[in-house]
């Protein structure tokens, strides 16, 4: 019986029975009630879930506030043990588990449907109740997914870091929390372009700044391997980068790309792929452009160093050293200035003096001074932009103290919550201390996690071959980092336990 008249439409998607019978029950809609009618099926002594998720609502719109199970035995006695723990995902996301039925379920359990599903609450949590004693294992994905089977390949999946949860007759597990990955799997090479020439882009599906240097890109066509001659990550997006190949790469024709994977210990940090793309004969006529900086932009400086300005364009330039395509001016008066050409496509400068903070500036680029390798100049013989300056960006320390045991290596990450995220760590000392000198100030969240693998990155587990992901503490606070001053944070406890 619920408080309000319920939508028809959303009562046969929302309830369930758990453990999934072979046949769906009936469910008889009545204004404020819903009747559960049973198939003649049932197991004797089973505890059953009738479970009710938040896709529910009412004839107004209004959706469950919480997800609700209701327990229905047809032995004696209803069952009592439970499972709870949280889910740290960007998106709405639910649990999934198993009761392990047979040896197969220990590793391949995620091949059939779920014994249970619960969807989370808003901050994450989630608790699976009336659970009899045994064996599971528990996973947690996005809840636009919990109605489908896992594909390990695909599905981004988030695990606990207990491989098995041995539940004893009554007993309560607690603390069983997942953070589920924005991607799944390991970065990898998903295609490429050709854009004019023999320049060519390559798209990958995470940041590959920290492999740049380590890219074993292979490059054939028409039976013959071809030399790259450049590889440069792009200044703007730094899942993508420029590749310049050899003259002689056939125009038109059919050109594959390579990359053989790339392993620190037990992780793949970038896997085998192999893309291909064709190339013909058009040659670029367009005039280039200037892709940044944007209208509006507010280049951000520091007092204790001067932050070069870089300059994008659209098309391929010679790095030609003298003269300086291009002009600083602040008011009226012409800032001294170096400039380095530190790709095909950026030119990036730099005053000789620092820049005064929250000022306005103005970029004259000569377009006769910039010489493409394809198409065209500048339109206009003077391309004119301006920007201005942030204040000084400040800076602060964090400094802290964990007062629990370690259970091992720890990590404490820093994941900076304003405009562009950025991730800072640093391993936790034997004696608990921790420091990181040099934040943005602004606001942080906190996580701590035992780094079992080695690598000073969070590792989420993985579905095929089975492996349980890296325990975790979060910080329940938000770090406020203070320009010039030490957030010093004491008596931080954690508890890893184990089951």
């Amino acid at each position: 019986v619920f408080s309000e008249y319920l939508s028809e439409n959303s009562i046969a998607n929302a309830i369930t029975v758990m453990p999934k019978l072979k046949e769906d029950p009936e469910l008889i809609y009545k204004g404020r009630r819903v009747f559960v009618n049973f198939p003649d099926s049932l197991l004797s002594n089973q505890t059953y879930i009738i479970s009710i998720d938040r896709s529910l609502k009412d004839e107004h719109g209004v959706f469950l506030e919480q997800g609700l199970q209701v327990a229905y035995a047809t032995g004696a006695k209803i069952n009592e043990g439970s499972v709870t723990g949280t889910i740290k995902h960007i998106k709405p996301a639910s649990a999934q588990l198993w009761k392990i039925k047979s040896e197969e379920d220990l590793s391949l359990f995620y091949q059939r449907e779920p014994d249970y599903v619960l969807d989370a609450a808003d901050n994450g949590s989630y608790r699976f109740q009336f659970l009899s004693s045994g064996a599971y294992k528990l996973a947690s994905v996005d809840q636009s997914v919990s109605e489908t089977a896992i594909n390990p390949d695909r599905t981004v999946t988030g695990l606990p870091w207990e491989a098995i949860i041995q539940l004893g007759t009554d007993e309560t597990v607690t603390g069983m929390n997942m953070m589920i990955p924005e991607r799944s799997g390991p970065n990898r090479m998903n295609r490429a372009e050709w854009v004019t020439g023999t320049w060519f882009k390559l798209f990958f599906s995470e940041n590959v700044s920290d492999l740049l240097n380590l890219l074993p890109v292979q490059v054939f066509a028409e039976g013959s391997i071809f030399p790259v001659l450049d590889l440069f990550l792009d200044n703007e997006d730094k899942t993508m980068i420029h590749i310049i190949l050899s003259e002689s790469i056939p125009r038109p024709g059919l050109v594959a790309f390579a990359l053989n994977s790339i392993q620190q210990g037990e992780k793949t940090l970038l896997d085998s792929s192999r893309v291909a793309v064709r190339t013909d004969t058009t040659r670029d006529t367009t005039n280039a452009k200037i892709s940044f900086p944007v209208k509006s932009y507010i280049h951000p400086i520091e007092e204790e160093m001067i932050v070069p300005l870089k300059i994008n364009f659209s098309s391929f330039m010679e790095k030609s050293k003298t003269p300086a395509p291009i002009t600083l001016m602040q008011d009226s008066i012409s800032v001294p200035l170096m400039f380095n050409w530190i790709s095909p496509l950026t030119l990036e400068i730099t005053p000789e003096a620092n820049w005064n903070p929250k000022t306005n500036y103005k970029l004259h680029i000569y377009a006769d001074e910039l010489h493409p390798v394809y198409g065209k100049t500048l339109s206009d013989s003077v391309a004119t932009m301006s920007f201005k300056t942030s204040n000084f960006i400040r800076f602060g320390h964090l400094l802290g103290q964990v007062e629990s045991k370690l259970p091992g290596k720890v990590v404490a990450q820093v994941k900076y919550l304003e405009k562009e995220p950025e991730d800072f760590h640093t391993v936790v000392n034997l004696d608990g201390t921790f420091a990181m000198n040099r934040l943005r100030e602004g606001n942080y969240s906190l996580l701590f996690f035992e780094d079992s693998d080695g690598d000073n990155r969070y590792s989420y587990g993985s579905l095929d071959p089975y492996k349980p992901a890296e325990w975790f503490f979060i910080y329940p606070d938000t770090v406020e980092i203070r320009g010039n001053w030490d957030m010093v944070l004491t008596g931080i406890q954690f508890e890893k336990r184990s089951l």
